[in-house]
């Protein structure tokens, strides 16, 4: 395995917490015909990637996330769907020891998450009650349990900086898959940054890389009969055009859901009872006909504390976020620096107007997904900048024309080839993607062992 960054420990992680967005900010270079334009994008260059980093939220896409063309017209449909994941969903779900509600907007078969869900704050309860239909506790990978054995991550503390856990309770490579890491048949190689995949008459052959830098960076190379990429959206499509992969739309629908924050006055009820930082999710207007006209917006709120300048009213606020989806524009694309051929280049476009319509509804939206709450005051932000939810650009389909991989991830002209990870999606459906990249990813391993034993 080639990872490009360095392995560090957990603690190093957490002293090192403000300098780690700024290691990765030279690694690409974002233009745009405007400022709104040259987008941040957010990810961790060292082992074990962004799952350093992420908050944890885990929920799975819905069956019309999958089928946005078939139902409303519009985007387009991925070439599996709901079912086809389902059991892989499953298997993610235990990896991770995600913790979740009984009752669920999806069809999980019945079966129970690994562990139970984290405990709702005061406001989320009235919600529960008054919203059951559409409102449900959030599924998360931040352990919900004390450990119940030897390399059990530790319970959640709900301190609230969930994107490096100072107890180490959410799931990351380095605290959940040291095993297959310390198989002696695995070979980790890291500060290898590949260049492209090498290949010839239709089949890969291997990847040369390079390691160190300046005058002592050596070139390496190694072969293999199965070749997987598992970079982000950027670098994915970065090797695949170093390499001469260009056919299909290689590069190109680079998109993230949008969001944006709000703060909730509130009268008379106190917030911060929960045990965790995100603990609901709002589905009022994840899904629906509504889809026709405008983008999904999938409401987390959360638990956290944000202080409220009123005295005796210290914790009667609650933050929310809206998650939008986005409908991929074949303009926003990855290419290669002409500066520095070593470096992805962005163009981004926007999130489109079928995302902005929503943006423009939310307040009045949340009017509504919030009724029941006693509500005096909203303060609605700007749109974040970034998510670190990085998608496309190797999109799926089953047309080589108009897709870069089939459903099981592999490459349509290299069919040694596997291109993983959110540059397969399709489309940005409003939940956050890092549960479905893993499902995605155990899908193609299984199915691609399964065709191969005779």
């Amino acid at each position: 395995m080639l990872e490009r960054g360095p392995r560090r420990s957990h603690g190093e992680l957490i002293d090192d917490r403000a300098g780690l967005m700024d290691a990765t900010r030279g690694l690409y270079r974002s233009v745009g015909r405007s400022v709104g334009e040259r987008k941040p994008w957010r990810f961790a260059a060292f082992y074990g990637g962004s799952s350093n980093l992420w908050f944890g939220n885990t929920p799975r896409m819905l069956a019309e996330d999958f089928e946005l063309q078939q139902r409303y017209g519009v985007g387009w449909d991925w070439p599996i769907g709901y079912d086809d994941l389902a059991p892989y969903y499953d298997e993610a779900e235990t990896l991770m020891a995600v913790a979740g509600p009984t009752r669920s907007p999806q069809d999980r078969g019945g079966r129970p998450y690994p562990q139970p869900a984290h405990a709702l704050s005061l406001p989320e309860q009235r919600l529960l009650a008054r919203h059951g239909d559409d409102f449900f506790p959030c599924p998360s990978a931040r352990a919900s349990v004390d450990p119940a054995g030897p390399g059990a991550r530790s319970r959640c503390c709900a301190s609230y900086v969930c994107n490096l856990c100072p107890v180490d309770a959410k799931f990351t490579v380095q605290n959940g898959m040291a095993a297959p890491f310390a198989d002696p048949r695995v070979e980790l190689r890291l500060g290898a940054r590949v260049q492209a995949v090498d290949h010839g008459a239709g089949v890969a052959t291997g990847v040369h890389w390079r390691e160190g830098s300046g005058a002592g960076a050596r070139e390496q190379q190694a072969s293999g009969a199965l070749i997987a990429l598992g970079a982000n959206a950027l670098f994915n499509a970065h090797i695949l055009l170093r390499s001469g992969l260009e056919s299909g739309p290689v590069g190109r629908y680079l998109h993230e859901q949008a969001a944006v924050t709000a703060v909730i006055d509130l009268e008379g009820v106190d917030n911060f009872q929960g045990s965790t930082s995100c603990t609901g999710l709002h589905y009022r207007y994840a899904r629906g006909p509504r889809r026709r006209e405008q983008a999904a917006v999938l409401l987390e709120t959360y638990s956290s504390v944000h202080l409220r300048l009123s005295p005796g009213r210290w914790r009667q606020a609650m933050v929310v976020t809206g998650i939008f989806e986005t409908l991929p524009d074949a303009d926003s694309r990855v290419t290669i620096d002409p500066q520095d051929p070593e470096r992805p280049l962005t163009e981004y476009r926007g999130p489109g107007d079928y995302c902005r319509r929503s943006i423009v509804d939310f307040a009045g939206d949340l009017e509504r997904m919030l009724d029941g709450l006693p509500i005096s005051d909203t303060h609605v932000a700007k749109p974040d900048d970034s998510l670190g939810h990085i998608l496309g650009t190797a999109r799926m389909g089953v047309d080589p024309e108009s897709s870069v991989v089939d459903g099981d991830q592999i490459h349509h002209g290299l069919r040694n080839l596997l291109v993983l990870g959110g540059s397969s999606f399709p489309s940005g459906a409003p939940a956050r993607p890092t549960l479905t990249i893993a499902a995605l990813s155990l899908r193609s391993a299984r199915r691609l062992l399964a065709s191969s034993t005779p």
